[in-house]
C-alpha cells in the first residue's frame, strides 16, 4: 500500500484530551483536521457528569454545538451501566471509559482497508495497550497523545503554539501530560496523521 493511500479517522479515547483542550479554551482544535471527531459515549459521560469539574460544562456545550461533527460512539458497556443505575445498582464501574473505547473501536467504527482509527489519548494505560488485546485491534489503530496532536497542528501551521495551549491549561489548573508517542509509529502511519492534521484527509 502506498503511503498516500492510508486514511485516518479521529477518535478521542479518554477524557484527558477533552479536559486539557477545554481548560485552554481550545476544543475547536479537534475540528481543524476536518474529519468527524468520534468519542465513546462513556468517555463523554465521564468528562461531563460532574458539572463543576474542570472543563465539564465547556465540553458539554461544545459537543452540543458541533453535534454534526462530534459523534458519540454508542456502546453496550455504557448502556449496561445506565441500566444498572436505573435499576438502583449505583456502583462505580472500573475503567468504564477505557472499556467503552475498546468496544467502540472494535465494533462501532466502519473502517475500510486503507483506513485507520487515530486515537488521541492522555491515558498511559491505553498507550501501554492494556485494553487492546489482539493483533487485529492494533492493526486498526494509530495512537497519538494530546501533545502529538497539538504539535502536529503547529507544524502544519494550523495553530500558533502547542506550548501556549499547555500554558493556558495550566493557568486554569490543568497540568496535562506532554508525552509523545507518534514518533514511535511506522512511517505510513505518521504520514496519514500528518495529512489528517493538515486537513488533507476526508472520510
Amino acid at each position: 500500500m502506498a503511503d498516500d493511500a492510508l486514511l485516518a479517522k479521529l477518535i478521542v479515547t479518554d477524557t484527558g484530551p477533552l479536559i486539557t483542550l477545554a481548560a485552554a479554551d481550545s476544543l475547536d482544535y479537534l475540528l481543524y483536521p476536518g474529519v468527524p471527531v468520534c468519542v465513546p459515549d462513556a468517555v463523554l459521560y465521564e468528562a461531563t457528569v460532574g458539572s463543576d469539574a474542570l472543563g465539564a460544562q465547556s465540553i458539554a456545550d461544545w459537543v452540543q454545538k458541533h453535534s454534526k461533527r462530534v459523534r458519540p460512539l454508542m456502546t453496550q458497556i455504557f448502556a449496561n451501566y445506565l441500566a444498572d443505575i436505573d435499576a438502583g445498582n449505583l456502583r462505580r464501574v472500573r475503567d468504564l471509559g477505557e472499556r467503552a473505547a475498546l468496544e467502540a473501536i472494535r465494533f462501532g467504527l466502519d473502517l475500510d482497508a486503507n483506513e485507520r482509527a487515530v486515537f488521541v489519548t492522555e491515558d498511559d494505560r491505553v498507550l501501554r495497550g492494556a485494553f487492546i488485546l489482539t493483533v487485529e485491534d492494533r492493526a486498526r489503530m494509530i495512537p497519538m497523545t494530546t501533545r502529538d496532536f497539538l504539535v502536529g497542528l503547529e507544524e502544519a501551521h494550523r495553530i500558533n503554539s502547542a506550548d501556549e495551549v499547555y500554558r493556558i491549561a495550566e493557568d486554569a489548573g490543568r497540568f496535562a501530560s506532554r508525552r509523545r508517542v507518534l514518533v514511535e509509529q511506522h512511517q505510513q502511519a505518521r504520514a496519514a496523521v500528518e495529512r489528517m492534521l493538515r486537513g488533507g484527509t476526508g472520510t
